[in-house]
């Protein structure tokens, strides 16, 4: 794919999760020293995301921005891919790219998670950059990478961003202001930056800030961006959930994704830690399975664990996804459509 992707990857502290606790605390009853190491639960689904990356992808070749607070966490990220075997290291470049926050806002660096605004910052990060897509790194990709590059070539003359819903906003109190059809998503963005830089202050977190305070103030980006292009939906493009399938999709208020199931999802998003915590058991057995998953495994052997691991889950009905419709094909189409091109 020409378009690169890019992910943000800071070695922060005090990271927080979306009820504003400290991390360590709102995951204190898990039990798990992972969940506590903010590094090392990161450095782990970079791993995985790279890994799924790679695995479900035929293209020779994928070119990643990483946009790191520091350039020692950059080197970090890079030996993620030692272990990986060459021929699918030599498929990888990975590119070293400050995070870009604007000045005299200092406190956009540490708000609600270490870094998280940076991605809307993207047009002036990346002023060589066309247009790119912007990925979590709590995201595993269960299919081709290679088919985001449709939102982008899906955007008619005037949309800058993709996104894909966020349901949560449904059942939050008090209401934030939404965009969309129930509220965006910022996990993916599509992002055609040479349009962003058209809107005031250059790039969309530019124009966020330009545009003035918010009420009620925004929790973090996302309430950020959803407030901003509530009134402007000439600017978005809304894709289902397929490109961005969180927990909070499976809610029966959630938009109806249709090409989940015909297609299989695409990217998988453990956001809020769902991917160590006891939010949804299948996001559970994916990652697990996906987490250990090693380049050369045989996607034959993979599927055959999936639709096991899944199908012993299929008893409980004490989590978002445990009423949804053909959810097991949704998450295995991917691999089921790899074991037809293994050889």
């Amino acid at each position: 794919m020409e378009v690169p992707l890019v992910m943000v990857v800071c070695d922060g502290k005090g990271v927080n999760g979306s009820d504003g606790r400290p991390m360590e605390l709102a995951l204190s009853g898990v039990g798990s020293e992972m969940l506590r190491g903010s590094w090392e639960r990161q450095a782990e689904q970079v791993t995985t995301l790279l890994k799924t990356l790679l695995y479900f992808s035929s293209c020779s070749h994928w070119r990643v921005i990483v946009l790191t607070d520091t350039f020692d966490t950059y080197l970090k990220v890079v030996k993620i891919m030692d272990a990986f075997p060459s021929r699918h290291r030599r498929r990888l470049l990975l590119q070293y790219r400050d995070v870009w926050l604007p000045s005299g806002y200092g406190n956009l660096k540490d708000h609600w998670r270490t870094c998280v605004w940076a991605k809307q910052f993207l047009a002036e990060a990346l002023p060589q950059e066309d247009a790119v897509v912007y990925v979590d790194t709590d995201l595993v990709f269960l299919g081709p990478a290679e088919q985001l590059s449709w939102l982008l070539r899906s955007m008619d003359d005037q949309q800058v961003v993709a996104l894909a819903p966020e349901p949560q906003y449904l059942v939050e109190e008090p209401k934030y202001p939404s965009a969309g059809r129930v509220g965006l998503n910022t996990g993916v963005m599509a992002v055609n930056l040479t349009r962003l830089r058209r809107l005031p202050g250059g790039g969309l977190g530019s124009a966020i800030l330009k545009e003035g305070s918010f009420v009620p103030a925004p929790r973090h980006d996302q309430d950020a961006v959803n407030h901003y292009l509530a009134n402007k939906p000439h600017l978005l493009q809304e894709v289902t959930a397929r490109w961005n399938f969180l927990p909070s999709s499976c809610f029966t208020e959630a938009p109806p994704c249709p090409d989940c199931v015909s297609e299989g999802i695409l990217l998988l998003h453990g956001a809020d830690a769902t991917f160590f915590r006891h939010v949804d058991r299948k996001y559970l057995v994916i990652y697990s399975l996906l987490a250990s998953l090693q380049l050369l495994d045989d996607p034959r052997s993979l599927l055959a664990k999936a639709v096991a691991s899944l199908a012993s889950t299929d008893a409980w009905y004490d989590y978002p996804c445990s009423n949804y419709t053909n959810i097991n094909h949704a998450l295995t189409l991917g691999m089921i459509n790899a074991t037809k091109l293994y050889h």
